[in-house]
Formats: C-alpha cells, sequence, structure tokens
C-alpha cells in the first residue's frame, strides 16, 4: 500500500513537471511568435527617412497618410502573432516631447559615423560661446542706453549737417531692410516661403503615450554639439546659394558651403539637389519665419550684434580710426559753431563706423569668405568714407572684402554656434519641418508625416495556451 501510494506520488510529480514543461514551451512558442512579429514590423522601416536622413522610424500610415494604431495590430497578426489580444501599452513617436526619440537617433548616428573626437574640441568653445551670448544681451540692455544718450547729447543743440555725416547716414542704413544691405552683388534673394499652418511644428500632431524614460537617453553638451553638425551638413544655408551666384540648386550644380579644411566636410547635402519647400533651411530651423527672406533678416541681424560687439571693442583701440573720428566730428560741429560737442559725436561716429564694418562682416560670411572674431588692424575693411558710401545706388565697397582672408570664422561656423544656442525642442522641432518638407517635395513621399513615424513601442499581449490558461506578457521594441 505504501508503495502504492509513492508510486502514485511519483507519477504526479512527473505528470506535473511534464505539463508545467509543456506550457513553459508553449510560452515560450508565443514569446517567440510575437517577437518574430514586432521585429518584422519595424523592419517596415521608412526607407528614405534612413537613406537621406539616417533616421530609422515605422511609417505608422503605411503609406496612407492616416496614422492608426490598428495598422499596427493587423500587421502583428499578418506576421504570426493573431490568435492573441493585443494593447499597446506605450508609444513614441518621433515627435513627442519636443522631438526627443527623433534628437536622440541623430545624436547617436553621429556619435556612430564620426565618434565623439570629432566635436570634443568644439566643447572648449561653447563657454565662450555663451559668454558672447550674455555680452550680446548686456550690449543690448547697456549698449542701447549708452547710444540713446548720446542721440539725446547731439540732439540738445542745433542738428548736425547732412552732408558728409556718418550718423545720419547710418540712421538711414538701420531704416533700410538688413538683407538688402549684405546681399552681395549680382546675387538673387531667394523668394520662397511656405505654410506655417501645414509645418509639423505648428499643426495639430498625432501624439505617442507612455513613459520611455526608462530606456531614453539624456541631453548634453555634446549632444547639442552633435545635432548641430547634423544639421549642418544636412540642410542648405543662405551662403551655399549666394556664393554661387543664384538662388537655384540644380541637380550637379550644389554649391557646399563646407570649407576645405572642415571636419564635417563630407556630409550629403550635395546628394539633396532640387527644388525644395525652402532654400535656407538652416536659417529657417534657428529663425522658424515663413520665407527665406524673414529667415535671413533675421539671423543676419544676430550676426550683425554678433561682429558689432567686437567690431566696436577694437575700433575703440584703433589710435589712428579715433583719430579720423574726431577729426571729422570736430569738422561737423565746427560747422553749426558748437566744437565742444565733438567728443559727443566722435563715439557717435565710431559707433557708426562699428556698425558699418559689421556689415560687411555679414557681406563676407554671406560669399562664403571668413570673418575673425576679434579683429586687428588688418582685418578692418572698411574706411571712413567707404562707410558713407554704403547702402547707396553708386556704392564702390567691395561686396566680397576680406573674403581672401585665411583666418577667421565662415557663415556655417557662425550658425554653428547660434545653434547651439538655440533650444533643443526648438530645434529639434523645426529640423523635422524640413525633413518632412523635403521628403515630399524632393523625394515624392506625399504621405508622409513626422507625427506619423513611431520609434518605439510597447505590446502587452494575452492569448489562451489551452484549457483556460491564459498567458499575458509584454513585448518592447525600439530603434536605438
Amino acid at each position: 500500500m505504501y508503495l502504492s501510494l509513492v508510486f502514485i506520488l511519483l507519477i504526479s510529480f512527473a505528470g506535473a513537471m511534464l505539463e508545467s514543461a509543456s506550457l513553459q514551451n508553449v510560452k515560450n512558442y508565443r514569446r517567440a511568435d510575437m517577437t518574430r512579429a514586432v521585429e518584422s514590423i519595424f523592419a517596415e522601416y521608412q526607407k528614405e527617412l534612413w537613406e537621406v536622413y539616417g533616421i530609422f522610424a515605422l511609417e505608422g500610415s503605411y503609406e496612407t497618410g492616416s496614422y492608426s494604431e490598428e495598422l499596427l495590430k493587423e500587421r502583428l497578426a499578418y506576421y504570426g502573432a493573431s490568435g492573441m489580444n493585443q494593447e499597446i501599452t506605450r508609444i513614441q513617436l518621433l515627435t513627442d516631447q519636443g522631438a526627443n526619440a527623433f534628437y536622440e537617433q541623430v545624436t547617436a548616428y553621429m556619435e556612430n559615423k564620426y565618434g565623439l573626437d570629432k566635436v570634443k574640441k568644439l566643447v572648449g568653445q561653447t563657454d565662450t560661446w555663451k559668454a558672447g551670448e550674455e555680452a550680446l544681451q548686456n550690449y543690448e540692455r547697456d549698449g542701447a542706453k549708452t547710444e540713446q544718450e548720446l542721440q539725446e547729447l547731439l540732439s540738445q543743440k542745433e542738428e548736425l549737417p547732412e552732408e558728409e555725416n556718418p550718423l545720419s547716414h547710418v540712421a538711414k542704413l538701420k531704416s533700410m531692410p538688413l538683407v538688402d544691405l549684405i546681399m552681395p552683388k549680382g546675387r538673387v534673394m531667394s523668394k520662397k516661403s511656405i505654410t506655417l499652418s501645414e509645418m509639423v511644428s505648428h499643426r495639430k500632431r498625432n501624439q505617442g503615450y507612455g513613459d520611455f524614460s526608462d530606456v531614453a537617453g539624456s541631453g548634453s553638451t555634446i549632444s547639442k554639439l552633435l545635432f548641430g553638425e547634423y544639421v549642418l551638413e544636412h540642410f542648405k544655408m543662405a551662403s551655399d546659394s549666394l556664393q554661387s551666384g543664384n538662388g537655384n540648386y540644380n541637380s550637379g550644380e550644389f554649391v557646399s558651403g563646407n570649407s576645405a579644411n572642415e571636419d564635417f566636410s563630407d556630409g550629403n547635402r550635395g546628394d539633396m539637389a532640387g527644388a525644395g519647400s525652402l532654400d535656407y533651411e538652416l536659417e529657417y530651423i534657428l529663425e522658424g519665419h515663413a520665407s527665406d527672406r524673414e529667415n535671413l533678416e533675421t539671423v543676419a541681424s544676430k550676426l550683425l550684434m554678433v561682429r558689432f560687439v567686437p567690431d566696436y571693442a577694437y575700433i575703440q583701440t584703433d589710435s589712428e580710426k579715433k583719430a579720423e573720428a574726431e577729426a571729422a566730428a570736430l569738422t561737423l560741429c565746427t560747422v553749426i559753431g558748437l566744437p565742444e560737442l565733438a567728443e559727443g559725436a566722435a563715439q557717435g561716429i565710431l559707433l557708426a563706423w562699428a556698425y558699418g564694418e559689421a556689415i560687411m562682416d555679414i557681406r563676407t560670411l554671406i560669399s562664403g569668405g571668413k570673418v575673425p572674431l576679434v579683429k586687428n588692424a588688418e582685418d578692418w575693411k572698411l574706411s571712413l568714407s567707404g562707410l558713407m558710401q554704403l547702402g547707396s545706388a553708386g556704392e564702390n565697397v567691395a561686396a566680397d572684402s576680406g573674403k581672401d582672408m585665411e583666418s577667421g570664422l565662415a557663415y556655417r561656423e557662425y550658425l554653428r554656434m547660434l545653434l547651439f544656442l538655440k533650444s533643443q525642442d526648438e530645434v529639434g522641432m523645426r529640423t523635422l519641418d524640413m525633413v518632412e518638407q523635403n521628403l515630399k517635395i524632393r523625394y515624392g513621399q506625399t504621405f508622409f508625416r513626422a507625427d506619423a513615424c513611431i520609434s518605439r513601442v510597447e505590446f502587452h499581449s494575452t492569448c489562451n495556451l489551452r484549457r483556460g490558461i491564459m498567458y499575458d506578457f509584454p513585448t518592447y521594441f525600439g530603434y536605438n
């Protein structure tokens, strides 16, 4: 009897072990089915997005232009995960959280392509860029006040004569559109524009849900620099067309803005030739206006201040130019019989002269030349007599003055600084605007919507193994 009970227990134990192993085997099969189906789905990434921009994403509308999560579930069943109840517990689109998934992929792509050594040498410059931004803010606060006080001083008495007066001439220049002043001779300003309400950064977007902080990366100085290099590599800028002599980008005629010794000069912007939504894409990414003209105007205004502050600081140390300004001021003030105003007028002329030099700097940059951050006597290009011609119909100031300088920074390098100082959300979303527009217009992907592109997803699957035994499990996949 005892042996019979022991035998029954052994048989029961063996049966339980076999049943458990069988159930585990069925679970493994179900998990394998789901994993295979999910990997098959995400192997259907948007081909043009990867080939042109190096970004992986599953196009969630399946070329219908209408995003739907049900399409994902249908594809799961198609690839062998049928017989399960599928629930999406969390999903992330490229546009979520200020294009965070897009930003992460870009930085990973650039790190994998170039490594970190390419941007590590830029890290030391970021403090200078931040300090420069702070100096600009201080000048805009204090310098504007000083200029106003100067104007009040000069207006207390009789107005200075208009003829040969740098102050009145620069006042007229400031009333003119800046883009007209900086445009190189013989160059054509792009007239292209977009409808902002149609851009992914402005329209109502599809939204993902769920928290991916456990698998998402975090922003850093290195990430911002890598993203900036990506934008500089993949998108056009004003200097590309303006130094080529036209505003068009014809296949085989794209003029790169990269300098010969630029670390990232092997980018694929030349592969992106052809008609596009905007010609000045980098300027749009920085400023987000509807037209090329508006974006260039705003970027040029910022660069003008970036250049004006060091130009004005230098001219204050140049004894020859100060003496020339003082002589001109004394002449003007003597004409109206108020030589005691000469000192204040001289400061005004120096301000005006530095402003004119800054305009020449932007012309040089737009024309493809270089401008040093800090100038010396040899770097200074604009004479006081040249200032009086600036902006006039008969202007005889060389448009490419300074273009032959070997030292200094090019236009794209100044834009690199502006990109770094912009917020991640702004730059990320506007970059996606350009990605979306270019894929639609240049590459014929008319259905493409950045807010339908899936970067990460987690499914919760529930299935009936047998005899009412239910099994549920999660499956995660993400482009990392």
